[in-house]
C-alpha cells in the first residue's frame, strides 16, 4: 500500500544517515580528543535519539555542518598546497595557504590530524606544524615518507594546488613562557628525559626566545638531523655547552 511504501522509504532514509563506524585506519594512535571513534559514538548515539522520535533535523544538522570554515578538532578543513619542497630523498616540507593574513592559532606542541584516502582506505595522521605560530597566511609541515606508508603515497601524489584537509588543535599541554609548564621551569634533573623532535629554525627560536634562563636540549636522530638541529640551535644564540646530540 502506499503507507506501506512511505514507511519504507523513510526507514531506508534513516539508514542511509546512519552514522558509519570508522576504520581503524583512521585512527592515528595518537590519543587525540575527540578522537574518531569518539565522534561516532556521539553522532551514533544523537543518531539514535532523533530516530527514536522521528526528529528529522538530524538531515539538515548533519547537511550544515558539511562545509565548515573554521579549523575544528571535529571537523575537517581542506587547505590549499601552495609549495613543496624535497628536502632530502623521502622528506618533504609543505606549506598550505591559510586565507588572508590569518594564522593556524596552534600553541607550541599543538598538532594537527592529516586524512588521506588510499585504495579507497581512509587513513589519518598526526603532525605538528614547523612554522612559527605568528606565521600569517600559511603553515608549514614536514613529512617523513616510508616505503610501505599509506599515507606516505598519499603524500608523495601531492602537487602544488591540490588541497588535504585536516582537523585540529591537538595537544593539552600549552606551552606559557616563565609558567610552571613551560620548558624553562622544569627542574634540571628532567634533562635526561627532554628531547626536541624537528622543529624548524623559526620555532627553535621562538622557543629559545621565550626562556627566563639559557635551555638545554637534547637532540636525538641522524647525523645529518642532529647536525641540522646544532646549527638551528648556533643561530638561535646556543653555545655547545647548551646542547648533547646523541
Amino acid at each position: 500500500t502506499m503507507g506501506e511504501r512511505e514507511e519504507d522509504s523513510t526507514e531506508e532514509a534513516w539508514l542511509q544517515l546512519r552514522p558509519v563506524e570508522p576504520l581503524p585506519s583512521q585512527c592515528c594512535g595518537g590519543g587525540c580528543s575527540p578522537c574518531v571513534f569518539d565522534l561516532y559514538h556521539r553522532d551514533l548515539a544523537r543518531w539514535e535519539a532523533a530516530r527514536a522520535s522521528k526528529d528529522r533535523s538530524l538531515l539538515s544538522g548533519q547537511e550544515s555542518q558539511s562545509c565548515p570554515s573554521k579549523l575544528s578538532p571535529e571537523t575537517f578543513l581542506a587547505f590549499r598546497i601552495s609549495a613543496m619542497d624535497k628536502l632530502t630523498k623521502d622528506t618533504y616540507r609543505v606549506r598550505f595557504a591559510l586565507p588572508g593574513n590569518s594564522q593556524l592559532g596552534l600553541q607550541p606542541g599543538q598538532h594537527l590530524i592529516l586524512r588521506g584516502i588510499v585504495d579507497d582506505l581512509e587513513i589519518q595522521r598526526a603532525y605538528t606544524p614547523i612554522s612559527p605560530a605568528n606565521s600569517e597566511g600559511y603553515f608549514e609541515v614536514l613529512i617523513k615518507c616510508y616505503q610501505t606508508g599509506l599515507m606516505s603515497r598519499y603524500v608523495k601524489s601531492w602537487r602544488v594546488g591540490d588541497t588535504a584537509s585536516w582537523r585540529g588543535p591537538f595537544g593539552g599541554f600549552f606551552y606559557k613562557p616563565n609558567q610552571e609548564n613551560s620548558l624553562e621551569q622544569l627542574p634540571w634533573s628532567y634533562r635526561e628525559k627532554t628531547r626536541f623532535g624537528r622543529l624548524g629554525q623559526g620555532l627553535i627560536e621562538e622557543l629559545v626566545h621565550c626562556c627566563r634562563r639559557k635551555p638545554f636540549a637534547l637532540v636525538c636522530g641522524s647525523a645529518e638531523f642532529t647536525e641540522d638541529i646544532a646549527r638551528c640551535l648556533q643561530c638561535a644564540g646556543l653555545t655547545g655547552d647548551s646542547y648533547f646530540l646523541f
